[in-house]
């Protein structure tokens, strides 16, 4: 794996609406492409399933606090980031948390490879939760255009398409686009290395409604573990996970989801 930016600190790599020191489970999420801190800002309070849990939101670069680095274009190095700045919290934490990763689809291959690098490093996650993506080892190819509108009819078809409030506004839209136009190279640069399967239990959601995930490729992320895998198929589409925060939480934190 790359070495990690010597600028990458914990903070500035997992962004944290409202540290909890004392918490005994640390949930790091990975937003999906274009996503960012804002998606995940109001779960440290969890509809009840989240509250008293620590949530941190993995801030790729190129957004948020690091907005003066160049998006990324090598996956490896977000994973290395993510995992040193995970291992330097657990490490300096006089009340260690068990770790939860979540991962909403690109998110869910960086939330995979961080596990198995933890595993690696002796930091075993308490569960891997992950949302609207097939197992790691199905490929996907992805063409992802350079003109706006391309990439925009891109994200309708294939993802269900910008939130209407975002379209309404050019100037946000504008903004949005890079980030987006770049997580998506990065998830297309993705390449599955076999290797021993996670002994971290695996939990898998995908909506009813997302084309980009058939019931037959989320149950093979059965494959990468060796621990319990529990598959979750629900109302939705691809950002089911968004539109079901308090169910996905329940999950993700050990309550029953219903």
């Amino acid at each position: 794996m790359p070495r990690p930016s010597l600028t990458a600190t914990p903070d500035r790599v997992l962004s944290c609406p409202q540290p909890r020191p004392g918490a005994p489970v640390r949930l790091v999420c990975f937003p999906h492409s274009g996503g960012g801190p804002a998606t995940f800002r109001d779960w440290h309070r969890g509809a009840g399933a989240g509250a008293g849990s620590e949530v941190r939101t993995v801030v790729l670069p190129g957004r948020a606090a690091r907005s003066d680095e160049p998006f990324a274009d090598d996956w490896r190095s977000v994973v290395a980031e993510t995992t040193d700045a995970v291992r330097r919290l657990t490490e300096a934490s006089d009340h260690p948390a068990d770790i939860v990763l979540f991962g909403q689809s690109l998110g869910a291959l960086l939330a995979f490879e961080t596990a198995r690098e933890l595993e690696r490093a002796g930091i075993a996650p308490r569960r891997l939760v992950v949302s609207a993506r097939s197992a790691p080892d199905i490929p996907t190819s992805l063409d992802v255009p350079s003109d706006d509108a391309a990439l925009l009819e891109l994200v309708d078809r294939r993802y269900g398409g910008i939130p209407t409030a975002l379209r309404a506004v050019p100037e946000l839209l504008a903004h949005q686009l890079p980030p987006l136009r770049a997580d998506l190279r990065l998830a297309g640069s993705y390449r599955f290395a076999p290797g021993a399967p996670l002994t971290t239990p695996v939990i898998a959601f995908a909506g009813t409604e997302d084309s980009t995930v058939p019931p037959g490729e989320l149950l093979r992320w059965a494959r990468h573990t060796t621990g319990a895998f529990t598959p979750h198929l629900v109302s939705g589409g691809h950002l089911c996970s968004v539109e079901h925060p308090a169910l996905l939480l329940r999950a993700a934190l050990g309550h029953r989801a219903r």
